[in-house]
């Protein structure tokens, strides 16, 4: 599977339609039925086999040259900077701090007319919407281009979203109104917010060949202080491949922007990056030098949880992904990693963090045929999973978002053979204990960003 995040912007509505429809045509291959469990696997709490606080496997496969498809190679840089000690080499330029350009008049999303009230999911189907965890009252907000993961944020905190769009930054705060904060003749990509709504970090992108250059930028939500934080994060990249980085999370003191690896093609992230602010400075993280996917920060942003698996050589051909397949969790400032999921005829899918940082809740898919199995919480404290929503073939499950310590949001998608485009996506709430389920919405595309404070 691809991501879908970093393409150009030139080609980005083709692409992202063209890999939309091929991943539902592939998964909708599946014949219709219910998947039971893993084999020797009841519903409800189960022992997983392994000892909590364990490393991986002695010769766990690491990344390799398999895992990048072949391409040329841009002119060596020297990776200065990417170790975990040393000095890192001056950035070439650096500047204090660019005035943005004048602003158009703050656009308001419709008339907020109410006062808003948390808790609440907020998602995006046909508008963006605020709505209460069992779908009883809901609060929409017209006039709100398309949101999805890979060019949008979301801070809890403040209630407020940062989202790309006509190759403008764009600040939209929940029951106020949106506002463009800044604009460019350059590919913005990847903001990211903090936890508390007061800083973004993008992506500046001069160039996508080989002597692009790729900057690292940090701005407030209100368009002032837009500060070139890095002026050529490529300098700074250890892994060989066509890569840049790209910004995916603030630490909660605000002190450290987490990057990833990505390139036109393919999102194919190798370990983890780590920009100190304000020195403006990379380094590598201490994390595993493996394909890192669907990553999910615990609350207190010092662990990460993510799946991965080893890259398959295919002559003349792409790369296909192979077993083992993990569900692992990493601690940042040590880099100690921990799998808490292994097998090699299961894939694990979109982990999530409990606001409490007690579970992680993933989904579940066999392989082959690919057929889901389904939506599972895993109990850190345990080592125990629930598997709190069975799977069925044909259809597609993916947890969003906890909404406290025993509530989870999550969608389910019809894939239905042939035509793909209107393929009907639910969102609903569940109860940890099975005691309540609520419908939601359902709408032929959804995304939710988070869920919206007291």
């Amino acid at each position: 599977m691809m991501q879908k995040r970093f393409i150009r912007s030139d080609v980005l509505p083709a692409l992202r339609c063209l890999q939309l429809g091929l991943l539902s045509l592939v998964l909708a291959a599946c014949a219709s039925g219910t998947l039971p469990a893993p084999a020797g696997v009841e519903d409800g709490p189960y022992p997983l086999g392994f000892t909590m606080g364990s490393s991986p496997a002695e010769g766990y496969p690491g990344a390799t040259a398999a895992q990048v498809p072949p391409h040329t190679s841009p002119p060596t840089r020297t990776p200065t900077g990417a170790s975990f000690t040393g000095t890192p080499a001056p950035i070439p330029t650096r500047t204090a701090s660019v005035t943005p350009p004048p602003q158009p008049t703050p656009d308001l999303i419709g008339t907020p007319g109410f006062e808003l009230e948390g808790p609440g999911i907020v998602y995006h189907s046909t508008d963006l919407t605020l709505s209460n965890f069992d779908g009883s009252r809901k609060n929409v907000f017209a006039f709100v281009p398309r949101l999805a993961p890979w060019n949008t944020d979301f801070s809890p905190g403040a209630g407020r979203i940062v989202f790309e769009w006509g190759n403008s930054l764009w600040v939209l705060d929940l029951g106020k109104g949106s506002q463009e904060i800044f604009s460019s003749d350059r590919f913005i990509e990847s903001p990211v917010i903090s936890r508390d709504g007061g800083k973004i970090a993008y992506s500046l992108v001069h160039g996508f060949d080989a002597e692009g250059l790729q900057q690292l930028w940090t701005i407030d939500p209100d368009g002032s202080g837009n500060t070139l934080l890095v002026d050529d994060t490529g300098q700074y990249i250890a892994d060989p491949g066509p890569f840049r980085l790209v910004p995916v999370a603030w630490s909660l003191d605000k002190s450290k922007i987490y990057l990833t690896t990505t390139t036109d093609s393919e999102a194919t992230p190798l370990g983890m990056y780590v920009a100190g602010v304000p020195a403006g400075t990379i380094e590598k993280a201490l994390t595993p030098q493996v394909t890192l996917w669907d990553v999910s920060f615990s609350p207190d942003r010092t662990m990460i949880a993510y799946r991965t698996f080893q890259w398959v050589p295919v002559e003349g051909s792409m790369p296909e992904v192979g077993p083992p397949f993990t569900l692992q969790m990493t601690e940042l400032a040590t880099g100690e990693t921990t799998v808490l999921q292994e097998s090699d005829a299961f894939e694990y899918f979109h982990p999530v963090w409990s606001p409490d940082g007690n579970h992680i809740a993933y989904s579940v898919r066999s392989r082959p045929p690919g057929g889901e199995v389904g939506l599972f919480a895993f109990d850190l404290a345990t080592g125990a999973a629930i598997r709190l929503v069975p799977g069925s073939e044909g259809r597609q499950l993916r947890p969003w978002a906890w909404l406290g310590a025993d509530w989870l949001a999550y969608t389910e998608e019809v894939l239905a053979p042939g035509d793909t485009s209107n393929a009907p996506i639910t969102l609903y709430t569940i109860k940890m204990d099975g005691s309540e389920k609520h419908e939601i919405d359902a709408a032929a595309s959804m995304t939710v960003l988070g869920v919206l404070d007291d």
